[in-house]
């Protein structure tokens, strides 16, 4: 699944700071393996750089697909997408990383937060 701009009905911004500010896409919400997951989009103030083995890109604007495990509660980026200011896309980066821990005060926390959230609301389990 792309997680394209055209994708987004409406982007509801979740955080905002001087650094960046996060939006979500409540329509991306859905499930793959008995997980939730939900589309974010993280717009910052100063370039940031993405560091590849093979290459390091400069990118304004990153949309990740999440992933979340909301009973351990776990999360993983399973799709990241980096584009520059004007919004044209740069790169796109299928991950198959394992699941991390979710850390208190953090934007993938926020994140979950509202995920598993939806997902209970939905008849999922929650964090």
């Amino acid at each position: 699944m792309s997680i394209s701009n055209a994708m987004a009905v409406e982007w509801t911004s979740i955080i905002k700071d001087s650094e960046h500010e996060v939006f979500v896409d409540i329509d991306s919400y859905n499930v793959s393996d008995n997980l939730p997951f939900l589309v974010a989009k993280t717009v910052y103030a100063s370039p940031q750089h993405f560091a590849l083995p093979d290459q390091k890109t400069q990118y304004s604007i990153s949309m990740a697909k999440f992933q979340f495990n909301c009973q351990q509660p776990l999360y993983r980026i399973r799709t990241i997408q980096l584009l520059n200011k004007k919004d044209v896309l740069i790169d796109t980066i299928k991950l198959n990383s394992g699941f991390q821990t979710l850390t208190v005060n953090t934007d993938e926390f926020s994140i979950g937060q509202l995920t598993c959230q939806v997902h209970q609301m939905l008849g999922g389990a929650s964090i």
